[in-house]
């Protein structure tokens, strides 16, 4: 785990993770590689030609495998930096994102 730095609560729980990340906004997407995960949300590099927003909606799918049926989470741009984007997820995920048992 990432410890946060100081008293930064939005690092709490954070685990490094090197996946692939589809953004959607509307009809915009872009792929992008995550950096860091938690129950609450995550962060990406911003990918080129990515002009997405402070508040700005977006649904993120997490792939696991290409034979398998991607994890669609809504979230809420929490931060958009030059290097990178930090999402706040609608509702507590697992870490990674996963699809209900069945």
């Amino acid at each position: 785990m990432i410890q946060p730095p100081g008293d930064e609560r939005r690092f709490g729980g954070r685990r490094p993770f090197a996946e692939r990340v589809m953004v959607v906004r509307g009809h915009d997407a872009w792929f992008a590689e995550a950096l860091d995960l938690s129950e609450n949300g995550c962060a990406i590099v911003r990918p080129e030609a990515c002009d997405l927003l402070d508040e700005e909606l977006v649904r993120l799918f997490f792939y696991d495998g290409l034979d398998k049926p991607a994890v669609v989470v809504p979230a809420r741009v929490a931060r958009a930096g030059d290097a990178r984007i930090g999402f706040e997820y609608h509702g507590p995920q697992t870490v990674p994102p996963s699809r209900p048992a069945r």
